[in-house]
């Protein structure tokens, strides 16, 4: 079953090269899957079985207990709407455990420059579709 498309996800940033604080930005690098995966790990932060919205510190949380590592801290985070992904003919599927964690897919898999050039066009569009929000502005 497919997240509803008004819920809000995110995608935890660990990389200062995946967005720019400058041009209050994501960059495309954020959107690509990890290089083990063809999958883009996301996070539900709206409501979830008609329960409470998330507050900031909540949705915080949730990066750094599954995301952040010792040598990866999380730097900032991509907001966007799952009717965003959907509307790029993309879905986005629960992917439990952890609570809240779904994938989005499905990307083009294998490492042909046509589908790297694909994948390059889809970050692109989700990176523009997206809201930057730092720790810092939240916290």
């Amino acid at each position: 079953m497919n997240v509803p498309p008004g819920e809000k996800l995110t995608r935890f940033i660990r990389y200062n090269r995946h967005f720019s604080v400058v041009d209050n930005r994501v960059k495309p690098d954020a959107f690509l899957p990890h290089k083990k995966s063809t999958d883009v790990s996301v996070f539900r932060i709206s409501r979830l079985n008609d329960s409470k919205e998330l507050t900031k510190n909540e949705i915080w949380e949730i990066g750094w207990e599954h995301v952040q590592t010792e040598d990866r801290q999380i730097k900032a985070r991509a907001d966007l709407l799952a009717l965003d992904v959907y509307e790029n003919n993309l879905n986005v599927i629960p992917a439990e455990p952890p609570e809240r964690h779904a994938n989005i897919r499905p990307l083009p898999i294998d490492n042909s420059p046509t589908n790297r050039k694909a994948r390059r066009a889809i970050a692109t569009k989700l990176a523009n579709l997206s809201k930057l929000v730092l720790p810092t502005e939240e916290t």
